[in-house]
């Protein structure tokens, strides 16, 4: 198994190289394969589930299968975990026997009908999420021989080096993300594979209160029981690509509040390839306030389409729901002068109703 020197820097430079482009893993993931005699590799972690993990392309479907067939649950492998973190590195010939690999639906249903074997599984550790490459192998590559072994262990340090990187990396992205949920003025929160609170925008805490909290690192509604149970399904399903697209789960989740209308929370999932698994952040959860009152930057509205003081001051009543009957009482003047005002600025803004004005102004507001 060629892991000199020369081969082991050409691995943590493309490895390096997928830090920083995580498009580049595909190349890197091969690299690896080919330099340890492998058929293919897959990156699993020991504690919880990710969204899809990062494979090789000739392992895809053997992934697939070990979950969507339920393996994953079943897999004999788990007995290799105390020599992982005992020594940074576990083989099959560790755990288990020619007789017990045999016998063991694992081996005998799961992996020899899709063309695999043996495996060699590699400790990757950042900051304390733990993850292990295995590297697997046919059952006619044979197992990893001790010499091997000891080649294998070469690639631990370049591996674990290179996912702290990819963490360092994601942790600033993260930071750019709220930055960006800042500036558009978005209340949200960002939540990590667990579905637990890393972020919390300002404007997501403006909104929240003893209806809607972190506790404990998670989201809940603690007066909702439902609601509580509700948003968790939510979550989980926004970041599990297993869900089905017609999944309850999948749909928001209203908050109710006393004495005022509910808060709905959406969650979107943020895909990972490669590397970027190791950035911690799954998903984007926004939370629309339904009391909120949309604000129009009459300014803007001025500048843009040459309405007077009066006209913005109008639309901005319109965007909030009031009616022209309404608006007309408030300000004091006929509804003949605000239908007026109304045909001034449907010449204005260049709009054919109301409906085509409102669909205008939705654009200015600012939440």
């Amino acid at each position: 198994m060629p892991l000199d020197d020369a081969t082991l820097l050409t691995i943590e430079d493309s490895l390096i190289a997928s830090a920083l482009r995580p498009e580049r893993w595909t190349d890197t993931v091969t690299r690896i394969v080919d330099a340890t005699g492998s058929r293919g590799a897959v990156a699993l972690p020991l504690k919880g589930r990710v969204p899809g993990v990062p494979v090789s392309t000739s392992v895809e479907e053997l992934a697939g299968t070990y979950f969507s067939q339920g393996w994953a649950a079943r897999d004999e492998r788990g007995r290799g975990i105390p020599k992982l973190l005992q020594t940074g590195l576990f083989v099959d010939q560790d755990f288990a026997t020619p007789d017990f690999m045999r016998s063991a639906p694992f081996y005998s249903d799961f992996l020899r009908p899709l063309g695999f074997q043996w495996c060699a599984g590699l400790l990757v550790d950042v900051g304390g999420d733990t993850w292990t490459l295995v590297l697997q192998r046919s059952p006619g590559q044979g197992p990893f021989t001790p010499d091997e072994q000891v080649a294998l262990r070469r690639l631990l340090a370049p591996l674990n080096r290179t996912a702290t990187l990819a963490a360092q990396l994601g942790e600033a992205r993260l930071g750019g993300i709220a930055d960006t949920l800042e500036t558009m003025r978005a209340p949200s929160l960002l939540l990590d594979r667990f579905g637990r609170v890393l972020r919390v925008s300002s404007h997501a805490e403006a909104v929240m209160g003893p209806d809607l909290t972190v506790r404990l690192g998670e989201v809940v509604a603690p007066a909702d029981g439902r609601a509580n149970a509700a948003l968790r399904a939510h979550i989980a399903a926004a970041i599990w690509s297993e869900v089905r697209p017609d999944d309850l789960a999948l749909r928001p989740v209203a908050v109710a509040r006393a004495d005022r209308r509910p808060l709905l929370l959406r969650a979107q999932p943020l895909r990972k390839s490669g590397l970027d698994y190791f950035d911690g952040c799954r998903a984007i959860l926004t939370i629309t306030d339904l009391d909120a009152r949309a604000r129009l930057d009459r300014p803007a509205l001025r500048q843009i389409y040459g309405l007077t003081p009066r006209e913005a001051a109008l639309c901005e009543a319109l965007l909030q729901g009031a009616s022209l009957n309404a608006i007309a009482e408030t300000s004091g003047t006929s509804a003949h002068t605000v239908r007026s005002q109304m045909r001034a600025i449907f010449g204005k803004t260049r709009t054919g109703g109301q409906n085509e004005l409102l669909i205008l102004l939705n654009r200015h507001a600012q939440s």
